[in-house]
C-alpha cells in the first residue's frame, strides 16, 4: 500500500455509542484528490462517523477498507501513518512548546523523518511560525486550532480526517484553513471534514455527504446536495440557497 494515495471505502458501516446505533448502513467511497464534507444537524452522527474512519471507534457492523485491506487488520502504528485525525475538541494536558506539540504528529514514524523540516513546513502552512516557541497552554482558541492542524499535517499522511476544523477560527483563518485542505486534496490526499458551514462546504469541497439521524440521506457534488428543499427538510428550517459562480449563499429564513 503506497503512502502517497489511499482509497477509503465504507461497506454497510454501523457505529454504536453507549449501546445505541448512531450510524447505520453507511456505505461510501472516498477518493484520493477529493475534499469531502460531512454535513448534517447536531446529533446526525458526523463525529461518530469520523471517529470510526480514524479508528477511534470500532464498527459495530460492516467494515472500512484502506485500499484493499480491512482497516481493522492493519497494525495500529501503520494505521497512524496512513490516517491523521483532528478531533472536534482537544485541550492540551501538558505545557509543551508549539513546535514540540506539532512534532507529536511524527511519532508513528519514529526517527526516520526530518523532524525539524517537517515541523517548520507544517507551521508555515497554518501561519503559526511566529509563536512556535510559545507553550500551547498559552494560546488562544484560534491559535491552538491552527497548531492542532499543523500536527495533523506534519506526518503527511495520505488520509486526513478533521472534525469541525473551522471552530474557534476567525474568518481569515477559516478561509486559510479551507484553502489548505483544498491544497492537500489537490496534492492527491483523501480529505474528509465535518463542517457546519454549508457555504464553506459548497465553495471548497468536491463532494458532500449529508447525514440525517445516523444515515446517509444524500451524497454528491455540492450543487446536487445543497438544495433548499433537501437542506430545509433535514435541518428543519426554511432557507434559500443562491448559487453564483460555484459559490453558495446560504440564507436561513425561519424554523419549520
Amino acid at each position: 500500500m503506497r503512502n502517497s494515495t489511499l482509497v477509503v471505502s465504507c461497506h454497510g458501516l454501523a457505529v454504536e455509542r453507549r449501546r445505541e446505533r448512531v450510524i447505520e448502513g453507511f456505505s461510501c467511497r472516498l477518493q484520493p484528490g477529493e475534499l469531502t464534507a460531512v454535513v448534517g444537524p447536531n446529533g446526525a452522527g458526523k463525529s461518530s462517523l469520523l471517529q470510526a474512519l480514524a479508528g477511534v471507534l470500532s464498527p459495530a457492523a460492516g467494515r472500512i477498507d484502506f485500499g484493499e485491506l480491512d482497516s481493522a487488520a492493519i497494525p495500529v502504528a501503520r494505521r497512524a501513518q496512513l490516517c491523521a485525525y483532528l478531533p472536534q475538541a482537544e485541550v492540551p494536558a501538558w505545557s509543551l512548546a508549539v513546535r514540540d506539540f506539532v512534532a507529536l504528529g511524527l511519532l508513528p514514524w519514529g526517527k526516520r523523518v526530518d523532524r525539524q523540516r517537517r515541523v517548520a513546513a507544517a507551521l508555515r502552512q497554518v501561519d503559526a511560525r511566529g509563536f512556535s516557541e510559545r507553550p500551547v497552554t498559552q494560546l488562544s482558541g484560534g491559535e491552538l486550532r491552527r497548531v492542532q492542524l499543523a500536527r495533523l499535517l506534519v506526518g503527511e499522511a495520505p488520509f486526513l480526517v478533521a472534525d469541525e476544523p473551522t471552530a474557534a477560527l476567525d474568518i481569515r483563518h477559516q478561509l486559510q484553513l479551507m484553502q489548505n485542505f483544498r491544497r492537500q486534496a489537490d496534492s492527491g490526499r483523501t480529505v474528509v471534514l465535518a463542517l457546519h458551514d454549508l457555504a464553506l462546504a459548497a465553495r471548497y469541497c468536491d463532494r458532500i455527504l449529508l447525514l440525517e439521524r445516523g444515515r446517509l440521506r444524500a451524497e454528491g457534488v455540492p450543487a446536487d446536495v445543497l438544495k433548499p428543499e433537501l437542506i430545509g427538510e433535514v435541518y428543519g428550517i426554511s432557507c434559500e440557497l443562491r448559487w453564483r459562480d460555484g459559490v453558495a449563499d446560504f440564507v436561513p429564513l425561519d424554523l419549520l
